[in-house]
C-alpha cells in the first residue's frame, strides 16, 4: 500500500487514538470539576469543534478543489500557504507573535 492511501479507517483510527491518548486521563477530573450538567454539555462543545476542524483539514488537503484538486498539501504548513497566498502567509507571524513566538520561528 501507498503511504499516501487511506482509507476511512484508519482515519478513524488515529483520530481515537490522538484524542483518547491525551484526553483520557484527564476526563474524570474535568468532569468532577464541572459537574453532570456542564461537563457532557463542555464535551459535546469541544467534540463539534473538533469534528468542524476535522472536515476544514480534509478540505484543504486537496487545492483549489478538495475532492478533484491537482496539487495535494502534504502538510498543514503547506495547506495554510495554498489558502492564505503568500503575502498573507507571510504576515501569519504578526497575529500570533504575542501569543506563540514557536509560530514565528516555523513560518520563516
Amino acid at each position: 500500500m501507498n503511504c499516501d492511501e487511506g482509507t476511512a479507517w484508519t482515519a478513524v483510527a488515529h483520530i481515537i487514538t490522538g484524542v483518547i491518548g491525551s484526553g483520557v486521563l484527564s476526563l474524570a477530573w474535568s468532569m468532577a470539576q464541572l459537574g453532570w450538567i456542564a461537563g457532557p454539555v463542555t464535551m459535546l462543545c469541544f467534540a463539534l469543534v473538533t469534528l468542524v476542524s476535522a472536515f476544514l483539514l480534509c478540505d484543504c488537503y486537496r487545492s483549489p478543489d478538495p475532492e478533484f484538486g491537482p496539487k495535494r498539501n502534504r502538510s498543514y504548513l503547506e495547506a495554510v500557504h495554498e489558502t492564505l497566498g503568500k503575502i498573507r502567509y507571510k504576515n501569519i507571524p504578526i497575529y500570533f507573535s504575542v501569543e506563540s513566538p514557536y509560530v514565528y520561528i516555523h513560518a520563516h
